[in-house]
């Protein structure tokens, strides 16, 4: 958002839904083939998620995912989230509410029992989420190889499945940047459906290509 790393949304920058309300008037008009999904910090303790939710769908969102997330933090302050009533369990209920409301809830999990929950509340699609995308120039420089990506995207699979066979597992972020990562990826997974796109496709295509073009600019020579 704005030229900052996703992590932005985690830090007390902006109201992160107040973020997708005022961008839903800039996105929902020009888009009418594709359903557009709504970020949803689910953790917000100054909304009730229900009316949110039915607020979201009003304005035309086709569904929800649980971004902001608390998934992506970890050690003691993660601890004294989930202490303090400020834990995953309240994306999870986000989750169940939308779902209940006929939306499409696409979830970023990050380890199976969080996996195993998002099936229960009613996740229609799951996304197993390896971490910041490690690729571009604002993209993150520690995180964990494409190896240890299919051993923790297998385990949210077969965890998901054994709550209900028919959900959609896909992959997301780390070190799966490039349609290449995503094949090696997908080539050694069993049952996961495909890979979720977020810097992947509309940061790091965008970076590459201004400063290709930029380059074959400077590179121009005048006459003297």
């Amino acid at each position: 958002m704005a030229g900052r790393g996703s992590l932005a949304g985690l830090m007390p920058y902006s109201d992160a839904n107040a973020v997708v309300l005022d961008m839903a008037s800039e996105v929902l008009p020009i888009v009418s083939h594709t359903p557009v999904i709504a970020g949803v910090c689910g953790t917000d303790p100054f909304r009730d998620m229900r009316r949110f939710c039915r607020q979201l769908q009003d304005l035309g969102f086709a569904g929800v995912q649980n971004f902001p997330t608390v998934g992506l933090i970890d050690g003691t302050f993660r601890a004294n989230l989930e202490e303090t009533g400020m834990g995953f369990s309240l994306e999870v209920e986000m989750i169940r509410v939308a779902s209940e409301l006929g939306m499409l809830t696409t979830p970023y999990v990050f380890d199976p029992e969080q996996a195993k929950a998002m099936v229960k509340a009613g996740a229609d699609v799951l996304v197993a989420h390896m971490g910041l995308t490690t690729s571009g120039a604002i993209g993150a420089q520690t995180g964990k190889g494409l190896e240890q990506c299919v051993e923790e995207i297998q385990a949210i699979r077969d965890a998901a499945v054994e709550v209900r066979e028919d959900v959609i597992v896909l992959c997301h972020g780390g070190p799966i940047a490039k349609p290449e990562d995503a094949r090696f990826v997908l080539e050694r997974c069993e049952g996961v459906h495909g890979f979720f796109g977020a810097s992947s496709m509309e940061r790091l295509p965008v970076e590459e290509a201004i400063t290709g073009i930029t380059r074959e600019f400077k590179g121009v020579g005048v006459k003297k």
